[in-house]
């Protein structure tokens, strides 16, 4: 049984912008502008980041106020399934 004992958990999700130096770079929507903003959070001791992650949208854990671990969040497919208009055609 693996018990962890932290203080607090939190995520945050937006685009990974850099990775560097024991340091993450994640592009969030600031919640009381909306506009862009840039969240610098340091990574826990022995996280390790896929690079091929860069630039795509994830969700990253954070305890303790470091980086636990980095999920990418998967794109949602777009589906181009509209009702075709049938007025007038007939089979």
């Amino acid at each position: 049984m693996l018990v962890v004992d932290f203080k607090e958990a939190s995520f945050i999700e937006g685009r990974l912008i850099r990775v560097a130096r024991k340091k993450v770079e994640i592009e969030l929507d600031d919640e009381e502008t909306g506009e862009p903003a840039l969240a610098t959070v340091k990574l826990a001791d022995g996280v390790s980041i896929d690079l091929s992650v860069v630039g795509e949208k994830v969700r990253a854990v954070i305890v303790d106020g470091k980086v636990a671990r980095v999920i990418p969040i998967p794109a949602v497919p777009l589906h181009h399934a509209q009702a075709q208009n049938k007025v007038g055609i007939q089979s």
